[in-house]
């Protein structure tokens, strides 16, 4: 999945475009989700080895990461 276009003027994704629709509050929740779907999901990795637990995880980044972004646009905006 990828978050950022990299070709010409930056388009949104639908990652990008479902968090830019959800309330602050709510995407505060989210970020907090996606830190223990990471921690839980590497950690489990870590001793499995589990090539769906390590997607889960570079999901969970993925959403983490556009979550941060809104929030900075949302705060500098």
């Amino acid at each position: 999945m990828k978050i950022f276009s990299k070709d010409g003027p930056q388009q949104l994704t639908k990652l990008q475009k479902r968090v830019a629709k959800i309330g602050t509050s709510e995407l505060i929740m989210w970020a907090e989700n996606s830190l223990f779907v990471i921690g839980k999901n590497l950690t489990h990795w870590g001793k499995e080895q589990n090539d769906f637990l390590l997607d889960e995880a570079h999901t969970g980044a993925q959403a983490l990461l556009a979550i941060t972004e809104e929030l900075k646009k949302r705060n500098n905006g």
